[in-house]
């Protein structure tokens, strides 16, 4: 009886800990995926002009779209649903401090990008204001490896560095991210500077592209319809004509993660759950054959006053007990190797584990709700014996 009371808790324990170890794998595997879309920005767009492919209103075939820093203003008044917009321009240009060179991708920007880009300061500094912009001011704001680069072991914020022959003030440098998708190069090597302090110091009239956020994911189909009309209006091209104006949308791949995830979690819960059945079935065999072991001791407890309600609350008691302690071992089990895992190298692939509250939540309940169902079955057939026969050994 020891031997298949050990193997059922290590049964119980064994569907406990599968279930809990794959979802709260997933959990933070999940998590992790999140963090490294989120490095390039949260909920954003990405629009670039593009080139005509048929003729409309005077405009030939052929003709390459012209962005505007005034195009800012307009999409901001005329786009539903737009949370904010921000003009970019593009340059690559070596970046000097004393003797010490790193050529960089500048980024002629608006006081919002940081934010859209999820590009913090580290402690001390700051992005670009709206006063920066305002007052077309000589600032900068850097990659962190920039500032690892020209700044060995000192602090960036407050010195100068030399941009295309113009002296720029550091007035923060990013946080270390870590960034799974980009365009034109990683945040860690970018300087960002006053989008009109840009466009003065480099003469350059046509951005590059605008990032944009939707105020709901949801709506961001809408947001980019809209965007095209009011820009086709401005510039004289055809709202229907998809090479025109040229679109990443980061919403859509924020959309398939959800669903795969919830996909892997229904697969690893429901698993996992047919594991802890197969151990509930071990479970209840286990009870019978041990209400069949103490027929006699029952039998023995009600001749002499035990109501059947307490014979099935003590068998009962017997399964919740049992389960309890095999669902401890496994979910133990479960925290422990993901601790390993976040303790290990393995954390910055897999992320770190989690056991979210609606997982401890739940692995609480089913256990309960499996402790009860392996043991009510025995437990009323144990209520229902005859003193008299359960005396003689007769179950």
């Amino acid at each position: 009886m020891r031997r298949r009371t050990l193997m059922t808790l290590l049964g119980v324990a064994w569907g406990t800990f599968s279930t809990v170890a794959l979802l709260s794998f997933g959990e933070g595997l999940e998590k992790e995926m999140v963090r490294r879309a989120e490095g390039m920005g949260r909920g954003i767009m990405i629009l670039w002009p593009g080139t005509t492919s048929r003729s409309s209103r005077g405009m030939p075939e052929g003709q390459r779209i012209r962005l505007l820093p005034s195009d800012t203003a307009r999409l901001r008044t005329e786009v539903q649903g737009l949370e904010a917009v921000c003009p970019e321009f593009l340059r690559s240009e070596p970046v000097v401090h004393g003797e010490k060179v790193f050529r960089a991708m500048l980024a002629g920007v608006g006081e919002n990008y940081g934010e859209l880009r999820s590009m913090d300061p580290a402690p001390g500094g700051r992005f670009l204001s709206a006063r920066d912009v305002e007052e077309e001011r000589t600032t900068a704001f850097l990659g962190d490896r920039i500032g690892e680069e020209l700044f060995p072991g000192s602090n960036p914020v407050g010195q100068r560095v030399v941009i295309g022959g113009t002296q720029f003030t550091i007035v923060g440098v990013m946080q270390s991210k870590v960034q799974d998708s980009d365009y034109d190069g990683k945040d860690s090597m970018r300087v960002c500077l006053p989008v009109t302090t840009f466009q003065r110091r480099f003469g350059t009239r046509y951005l590059d592209n605008f990032v944009l956020r939707p105020r709901d994911s949801a709506a961001a189909e809408d947001v980019m319809r809209d965007a095209t009309k009011v820009l086709a209006a401005a510039k004289g091209f055809d709202p229907e004509d998809e090479a025109a104006l040229r679109w990443w949308d980061t919403t859509k791949g924020d959309q398939v993660r959800r669903y795969a995830f919830l996909a892997m979690d229904v697969m690893t819960g429901g698993a996992g759950i047919l594991t802890l059945l197969v151990g509930g079935l071990g479970l209840a065999n286990l009870m019978f054959l041990r209400v069949r072991a103490r027929t006699e001791e029952i039998g023995l407890m009600m001749a002499l006053g035990a109501t059947r309600r307490r014979v099935l609350i003590g068998v009962l008691g017997d399964a919740l007990g049992l389960t309890a302690v095999g669902g401890a071992i496994g979910a133990a089990a479960a925290v422990g190797a993901g601790w390993l895992v976040s303790s290990s190298p393995l954390r910055e692939s897999v992320g770190s584990p989690e056991v979210a509250p609606w997982l401890a939540l739940g692995t609480v309940a089913g256990l309960a709700f499996l402790g009860v169902l392996a043991g009510w079955f025995p437990a009323r057939r144990a209520a229902r014996l005859d003193p008299v026969l359960a005396l003689g050994g007769h179950p």
